[in-house]
């Protein structure tokens, strides 16, 4: 509902609107199939630079934030995002489905080029927003990045896609429901008890029910 929501933001004629993940799982890569701008925030002293290396949300940022940069470890925060992204290969970004329409990734990685060359590498803008210091900095960052997508081709690609992404989303949610609910429940009972004493795996338990069915 996300989408919808922005939608209606849109249509009111807000011109900027802030989207804010709940801060773990999938939703934080999801984002970036939304959001033009993506930025990620790390904090010192909570082992949020590692949390976001392993769960792999660097690569989604176009603008790293060091947040409560007052604090003991904010020089060594800054510096483990500035390694990580030393480590990255700049490489397309525009992956979104493939020709049976299965998700792919959308704006995942570090550095992006434009069709004139140049290159966007993710900044690391350091803010204390309690005491509003570094969010001027942080605004020129953000508009300079909505300035490097819309110079070029890409950011029209990229909304195409954002778009197809939605429509094979809704689409495969529909289609699920529409099956589930025309499936009937002594079946799912029949496959989970031939999935458990091993007599089927699953995904030949779903190729039998959607054979036997006829569901597709």
């Amino acid at each position: 509902k996300t989408r919808d929501a922005i939608r209606v933001l849109d249509a009111a004629g807000f011109d900027v609107i802030l989207m804010e993940t709940v801060g773990a799982g999938q939703s934080e890569v999801d984002i970036v199939r939304m959001a033009q701008t993506t930025l990620v925030i790390e904090a010192p002293g909570l082992g949020d630079d590692v949390q976001a290396i392993k769960a792999g949300i660097l690569e989604i940022a176009d603008i790293l934030v060091v947040n409560k940069a007052d604090r003991d470890g904010a020089n060594a925060t800054e510096r483990a995002l500035k390694a990580m992204l030393d480590l990255g290969h700049p490489v397309s970004r525009t992956q979104i489905l493939d020709h049976h329409g299965q998700m792919m990734a959308l704006e995942t990685t570090s550095t992006s080029e434009d069709d004139s060359g140049s290159l966007w590498i993710t900044p690391v803008v350091r803010t204390v927003a309690t005491a509003s210091q570094g969010i001027d900095e942080l605004l020129k960052t953000i508009n300079a990045h909505q300035m490097y997508i819309r110079q070029s081709d890409r950011f029209e690609q990229l909304e195409q896609q954002r778009i197809q992404i939605e429509l094979v989303e809704r689409l495969r949610d529909v289609m699920i429901a529409r099956i589930l609910d025309k499936l009937p429940e002594q079946v799912l009972h029949e496959m989970t008890e031939r999935i458990h004493t091993r007599e089927l795996d699953p995904q030949a338990a779903i190729d039998h029910i959607l054979q036997e069915q006829q569901l597709v």
